[in-house]
């Protein structure tokens, strides 16, 4: 009752905030300064060049200034995939060709993203710590509230910001009316007030300053908080054993009845499958490679969904995962073959980046594969198997780092040019290649040469030296070859770019 014997007090209604305030760790003190420091060194290092140094450098940054907060759940696994994050991301610095640069990145922030985070015991975990950083950004304004409000009332930046805008205003006022009112004081104002060409790049500069500040906050902010694994759902369901059991047998002697076939073509050579299919070896490899590789895919699905979801009794795991273990070993088999058939048909034709890049992916998921197995035994030998997942993910991050140790484009323009001939280039294909590719395509005689390193050096910017933010070896490695022996300029160019293609 209020007083007086009047109704009882209701106190007003407060609506909820709109953007309510997320549990947060306490903000170090030392995470402005550093945050501003990574700002400005990207805006130093990034603009006004090409993908390269700058940009390794940034990301070193970025990890030293976010290690104080990294050092507190530093575990082998978050190690290996930090190093393993470094790597990819330096060969930015190495290789040139804009596809396999991009995916380097990708894979290399994904990868860094987990080692922040600490997850990785189950596969929602590896894909959430994967996207933790990105995740993060949402609660940055909260985090950073805290330190900047502390900042600001230290430093008493407000005031000054207030007496530099009035500043500003009064000297806009008066300076256009004083030019208004004299010409002579006109021009010097026209001079000083002339933009250099290097304030084209302010806009961009504060861009970076900003996006990389808070890049970093955001790390910080990760590593700051508990390991969050999230747990999947972990029911799982009995059926009757014939309905794993007949459809797993059935597809296991498909699998070894295509195998059998397989074998005897391996050995029966070019002469049986003229004999059978009425194709040449070449074409006879390029039919049946992808479906091949499609099938295998759908094996580690049908492994997973087994493996996941079936509850059996302790008889019947044996029997499913020997059924398993048998699908995975002859699917082994089926990517031999897969391997095999690609191997004949670049033998006639020559590596692509995309056959390159598929060839790489057989020998991804055969490791795939061969650490499913492994997962399997432990299992059945009552170990756990909870490693698989980032196993998984560093084998992923360690075999990109082979692929592009390998020098795809290099590889492509050289079987190119051994395998095609002179006569049978693409040469608009070749032209698009990275700067890595310019050792093979300089051994083409003229003016084929020329014309199709003219196509390089346009699409790679060859013909000025970069910046030290914009080093790359392979660029830095075609210059010096290109300034041995120039690119000549051939009329006829058209012409000669009308190559063969298959």
């Amino acid at each position: 009752m209020g007083q007086g014997g009047g109704p009882p007090y209701v106190p007003p209604y407060v609506p909820p905030p709109l953007f309510p305030r997320p549990e947060l760790p306490e903000p170090p003190g030392w995470m402005v300064p550093a945050a501003a420091g990574a700002g400005v060194f990207a805006a130093v290092a990034l603009p006004e060049a090409q993908v390269g140094l700058g940009l390794v450098l940034v990301s070193v940054v970025l990890g030293g200034a976010a290690l104080p907060a990294l050092l507190r759940r530093m575990t082998p696994w978050t190690v290996a995939f930090g190093v393993t994050a470094y790597w990819l991301i330096s060969m930015a610095a190495v290789r040139d060709a804009d596809w396999l640069v991009a995916l380097l990145l990708i894979a290399g922030a994904g990868l860094g993203a987990l080692a922040v985070s600490g997850a990785g015991a189950g596969w929602l975990g590896v894909i959430r710590g994967g996207f933790s950083v990105l995740l993060a950004l949402g609660p940055v304004p909260w985090f950073l509230a805290v330190p900047m409000k502390r900042l600001t009332a230290r430093r008493r930046v407000l005031p000054m910001l207030a007496a530099l805008g009035i500043t500003a205003v009064l000297l806009l006022v008066f300076g256009l009316l004083f030019a208004s009112a004299d010409a002579v004081f006109a021009s010097y104002v026209d001079r000083l007030t002339a933009t250099p060409a290097w304030a084209e790049s302010i806009p961009l500069r504060i861009f970076l300053f900003a996006l990389f500040g808070v890049l970093l906050a955001a790390v910080v902010l990760v590593a700051l908080r508990p390991v969050a694994d999230p747990v999947g759902p972990g029911t799982k369901f009995r059926v009757s054993t014939s309905v794993w059991l007949v459809p797993l047998t059935a597809v296991n002697l498909l699998f070894a009845a295509f195998v059998a076939v397989q074998i005897r073509v391996l050995f029966g050579g070019d002469t049986l499958v003229l004999r059978t299919a009425g194709l040449t070896y070449a074409e006879y490899a390029r039919q049946g490679f992808f479906q091949l590789v499609v099938v295998s895919v759908f094996v580690l699905g049908i492994v997973a969904v087994a493996a996941g979801l079936l509850k059996v009794d302790r008889r019947e795991r044996w029997m499913l995962a020997a059924l398993l273990g048998v699908l995975c070993g002859l699917t082994m088999v089926v990517l031999a073959s897969a391997l095999h058939r690609m191997n004949l048909y670049t033998d006639a034709y020559g590596l692509s980046r995309l056959r390159l890049s598929v060839q790489a992916t057989v020998y991804w998921l055969g490791a795939l594969f061969a650490l499913v197995l492994v997962a399997g035994a432990a299992r059945l030998a009552g170990r756990r198997s909870g490693w698989l997942p980032r196993t998984i993910v560093l084998v992923t991050g360690l075999s990109l780092g082979l692929f592009s140790l390998a020098n795809p484009d290099l590889q492509v323009a050289r079987t190119q040019v051994e395998i095609r001939g002179v006569t049978n280039l693409d040469s608009d294909y070749l032209g698009d290649l990275g700067a890595e590719a310019v050792p093979a395509l300089d051994r083409l005689p003229e003016p084929q040469r020329s014309c199709v390193l003219h196509d390089v050096v346009q699409a790679n910017g060859l013909y000025y030296p970069e910046p030290w933010n914009g080093w790359n070896l392979a660029r830095s490695q075609a210059r010096a070859l290109l300034a041995e022996h120039p690119v000549r300029y051939h009329p006829d160019c058209g012409a000669v770019r009308a190559g063969g293609s298959d």
